[in-house]
């Protein structure tokens, strides 16, 4: 009984790799503004859109006539569960325990704010992001009925997150011919992290079969840096390719003061320092627009997210790279209002064999549908709001002991999402 009891708090370190996300593709929202998220996400190709341009392809800021500023706000509530299973030995034979959590955190709102400049006729255009990316906030509480939630060192106990993302990018584009655009993005990201317990950690342990307890920390930032480039085809007057390549964003390293947590220690107490490695992966995004009239647009775009080779998401958790396909459609039902559709469809980028691992971090979001309207206020002023329902999907997998896993010990984690998006589109004439 004693080694079933240790094998949650022995390896709570892993559990703790990251914190829980808002998540998308991957770790990632599926699409940033009202405009770009009813649209599921797709637009490579298509420069209908001030902050789907700067998140998607610095090639589409010269599609704009006029100065475009866009102001927005996401609000979501993500619906994460953990369950845990362990099989312990008694006289009377074995003994199965398990129990659920549901995650207790706030909804979430997410801001964003683009500028883009183009001057009709000259052949530069220029703009600015401020676009709320990526993060989490999980707060799943202490629960003595769940084998992975009970106190330490038993367990971990509750398990508080938080984790927010900030891409800046500054975006140079240029028109080269009448059917060819392209563009660079300077990248600049800003992210604070918090993860307590700090699982990220090595644990305070007593000895080679424990007790073991998981440090505490609280919250750190740092700044990452990265680089994108795109382009525009036009094929012939209604269809357009698009292609954009963001390289990884390379982040400081984050550091937290904390301290040795183990009362049966003789350094307990004293002060250690913890640190992790997490940067963003690169993407590369290829995709078709095509507009067979002014009041029809249509978006199909593929990406690929690569986590291999990304520091914290390969090493620590065990990310696979994923595939994204994206559709989106725009229609113009009068000159003043517009309606839209998408479907986002991701692949999950966490094997089974790592959901004890990453539990905080499931990213396993795989079905969106997204919709929206759009309203035009006045020469200047459009309004545009969005919502998208992401469906249920779980993972399971075994809880690992120092060993290996662990017999008759599983883990599951399942994830939905319903969020809502308003954006506040100026258009400014020349």
């Amino acid at each position: 009984m004693r080694r079933k009891a240790l094998v949650v708090p022995l390896l709570a370190a892993t559990l703790l790799a990251t914190p829980a996300v808002w998540a998308g593709n991957g770790h990632t929202l599926h699409g940033v503004g009202a405009v770009n998220s009813s649209m599921g996400g797709a637009g490579v190709a298509l420069p209908i859109d001030t902050i789907g341009g700067l998140l998607l392809n610095p090639a589409l800021a010269v599609g704009q006539d006029g100065s475009h500023f866009a102001f927005s706000a996401e609000y979501n509530r993500a619906k994460n569960a953990v369950e845990s299973t362990v099989t312990v030995p008694t006289p009377g034979g074995p003994l199965k325990i398990s129990g659920r959590t549901d995650e207790s955190g706030d909804r979430a709102l997410i801001p964003a704010f683009g500028f883009v400049h183009h001057t009709r006729g000259s052949n530069f255009a220029y703009g600015i992001g401020f676009l709320g990316l990526a993060g989490f906030g999980a707060d799943y509480p202490q629960d003595s009925t769940n084998p992975i939630l009970a106190p330490q060192p038993q367990g971990f106990g509750r398990v508080y997150s938080n984790y927010q993302l900030l891409k800046i990018p500054t975006v140079l584009s240029w028109q080269l011919s009448d059917s060819f655009s392209f563009g660079l993005s300077l990248n600049a990201a800003y992210a604070t992290l918090t993860a307590d317990p700090a699982g990220f950690a090595s644990f305070d342990c007593s000895g080679p079969q424990g007790p073991c307890f998981v440090p505490h920390v609280n919250a750190d930032s740092a700044w990452g840096y990265g680089a994108g480039v795109g382009l525009r085809y036009k094929i012939t007057p209604t269809l357009a390719l698009g292609a954009s390549y963001t390289t990884k964003t390379k982040f400081q390293e984050f550091q937290w003061n904390s301290a040795v947590s183990n009362p049966q220690l003789p350094t307990y107490g004293t002060a250690r320092k913890i640190k992790l490695q997490l940067d963003m992966p690169a993407i590369a995004i290829v995709g078709l627009g095509w507009t067979p009239s002014d009041r029809l647009a249509v978006a199909l775009d593929e990406k690929f997210i690569d986590y291999e080779k990304t520091a914290g998401f390969s090493d620590v958790l065990g990310f696979k790279n994923i595939k994204v396909s994206e559709l989106g459609v725009q229609y113009k039902v009068t000159d003043g209002f517009t309606v839209r559709g998408g479907y986002n469809k991701s692949q999950n980028p966490i094997p089974d064999n790592r959901t004890f691992f990453t539990i905080e971090t499931p990213a396993i979001f795989k079905t969106h549908y997204t919709g929206g309207i759009g309203y035009k206020v006045s020469d200047i002023l459009t309004l545009d709001a969005a919502y998208y329902h992401v469906q249920e999907n779980k993972i399971t997998g075994p809880i690992f002991g120092p060993t290996g896993p662990v017999p008759g010990a599983s883990v599951t984690t399942r994830m939905a999402m319903d969020s809502v998006v308003f954006t506040f589109n100026f258009g400014l004439p020349q």
